[in-house]
């Protein structure tokens, strides 16, 4: 191979590492919240996590979200809890966890954050600040986006355990589907459909 070539392919291999994932993007999420029309809709900012925002944007354009997925904790005053699919064969897919990012945004209202059990465990579920939870930043939650449209569908989600802040059995979730969390809990919410679009500014004054 020779100089020029050689060059060509390095630079080719750069532009594919720099420009494969945008640097900011939104996520819509249609959910059936009775009482809202508005879809939550959040503005991903690369920058602020950049390995939790390439990694879902890689999750929402899989087949993660074929299938309707369950808002499955919901805690008052705190968070509220999603990222499991209905599909086991997909939480068997994603379920190798990533890299922590440091934490360069704090957990002010309506941002988003992967939910973790210690560091470097994030997989697929995520949860939007009902408040603002900046106690959790030294704990290392890293917020990746923001809620510009559909707070107030994010807050109007069953609370399908109302008497436990644990929220639902995840595992029996994650490996039994929404067969499973439809019998044990008839009026849960879920996010029925899932897309991305690049043309969602950042709303800085959201709240």
């Amino acid at each position: 191979m020779s100089l020029f070539y050689k060059i060509l392919f390095i630079l080719a291999v750069f532009i594919l590492n720099t420009y494969c994932y945008p640097s900011s993007y939104c996520i819509r999420f249609d959910t059936d919240v009775k009482g809202s029309k508005n879809p939550i809709i959040i503005n991903i900012t690369q920058n602020w996590s950049p390995i939790g925002a390439n990694h879902l944007f890689d999750v929402i354009n899989s087949s993660f979200y074929s299938v309707p997925s369950a808002f499955f904790r919901v805690v008052p005053n705190f968070v509220v809890q999603f990222g499991i699919s209905g599909d086991p064969i997909q939480n068997t897919i994603w379920n190798k966890p990533i890299q922590d990012d440091p934490v360069k945004m704090s957990n002010i209202k309506g941002t988003l954050s992967y939910a973790t059990a210690g560091p470097n465990t994030r997989t697929t579920q995520l949860f939007i600040n009902y408040i603002n939870n900046s106690r959790l930043d030294p704990l290392g939650f890293s917020p990746l986006g923001i809620v510009t449209t559909g707070f107030d569908t994010a807050e109007a989600i069953f609370n399908p355990t109302p008497g436990s802040s644990d929220g639902v059995d995840q595992e029996q979730y994650s490996k039994k589907g929404n067969k499973w969390i439809i019998d044990n809990y008839p009026q849960i919410n879920f996010i029925e459909k899932v897309s991305i679009t690049h043309n969602c500014p950042f709303t800085k004054n959201f709240y």
